[in-house]
């Protein structure tokens, strides 16, 4: 791992937090793995091989229905971990992902995690942190659906996911996508991505959404 890869694993709220133990174990026991767009990284009942966080890029987080139709739950990007929920349970993976661009990650092994767990078992609780901020973010965006209007859901959608994003980075991120993501038309996606581009919140481009301007996306996300 490069000290600039490195330098990005340890801006990420859960990783920065822990103990310098658990850091250290965590940088030395895993690996480096790159990724193009659309490949897969796993699917849906595969066995669980361990956790990763993002090193570069966005991988997507999704489930396909028995038509074939993709629904998209979420993006990760810079930072972030994922892949820990099975770590509890030992069970398959209950979801596809994919890299959304091409990706590098961070690779802590099954193997390695279960040796450390089974002679310090105190750090559990470390992860167990990291599942519930997870559960955090499930819940609100379940209270956003059940409370926020369109507009709304969209503008707090946009402002998640460039929240680990550098200013006037492009989201890489299709009108479909984001349709799927707030439970919303595409035809409704399209109008209100229109008006917010009017206003000079975003620019559009080709399966790209770029914000420029978040405290107007605030400020709609909050109206009443």
């Amino acid at each position: 791992m490069t000290p600039q890869q490195q330098n990005v694993i340890e801006q990420g709220h859960w990783f920065k937090n822990r103990s310098a133990y658990l850091k250290s174990f965590l940088l030395t026991q895993g690996k480096t793995l790159s990724l193009k767009a659309q490949q897969s990284l796993f699917l849906r009942g595969d066995k669980h091989d361990g956790i990763y966080a993002v090193l570069s890029g966005v991988v997507r987080i999704s489930g396909v229905s028995n038509e074939g139709k993709e629904a998209v739950l979420s993006f990760i990007d810079s930072s972030l971990w994922f892949g820990e929920v099975t770590l509890f349970d030992g069970g398959l993976r209950t979801h596809d992902v994919y890299a959304q661009t091409d990706v590098v990650l961070f690779y802590v092994p099954q193997r390695e995690l279960e040796q450390l767990l089974n002679k310090q078992p105190q750090y559990w609780q470390e992860f167990g942190l990291l599942l519930a901020q997870k559960l955090r973010l499930m819940f609100s965006s379940m209270e956003d659906h059940a409370l926020l209007s369109a507009e709304q859901k969209v503008c707090n959608r946009l402002l998640m996911l460039s929240e680990h994003t550098e200013h006037l980075t492009p989201l890489v991120l299709s009108q479909q996508q984001l349709a799927d993501m707030t439970y919303l038309t595409r035809q409704t996606i399209n109008q209100i991505l229109q008006q917010l581009v009017s206003l000079q919140a975003i620019s559009l481009g080709y399966q790209r959404i770029t914000v420029l301007d978040k405290q107007k996306l605030q400020a709609l996300a909050t109206q009443a």
